[in-house]
């Protein structure tokens, strides 16, 4: 059996600017050192930390349909050598090594939106 869950979300890249960027502790309990460094050598940073709160967000609604929860801080959104983006979790918890998560992310200049699915083989224990 195989059991599907979505998540979506949309963010204003307004809510990213300069000041928001400027606090280390927010920085740091919403994205992992990997991801600030990545959004930080963008010319637009805001768009770039927009669009992996809401890639965060759409997971986690996703995760929810399981059950399951994750910080911020632990579910990180990098780049393949293709552009594609790629959702890792940074737990040693089982149930989630059984997760298989696809993500698509886009920004405008004002906005940012993200879809997540995730998919389990064998959802009956988390279920």
């Amino acid at each position: 059996m195989m059991t599907f869950r979505v998540g979506v979300d949309i963010v204003s890249i307004n809510r990213f600017e300069e000041d928001v960027l400027l606090s280390q502790s927010f920085l740091d309990r919403c994205f992992t050192s990997t991801e600030q460094r990545y959004c930080f050598s963008q010319s637009r940073p805001s768009q770039h930390f927009a669009v992996r709160v809401a890639g965060k967000e759409a997971v986690l609604k996703a995760l929810s349909g399981f059950n399951l929860r994750l910080d911020f801080n632990r579910i990180e959104i990098t780049n393949e050598m293709s552009g594609r983006p790629k959702v890792t979790y940074l737990t040693n918890d089982p149930a989630f090594k059984t997760l298989i998560t696809d993500i698509s992310l886009s920004h405008s200049q004002i906005s940012a939106i993200a879809f997540a699915l995730i998919y389990i083989v064998d959802a009956d224990t988390f279920i």
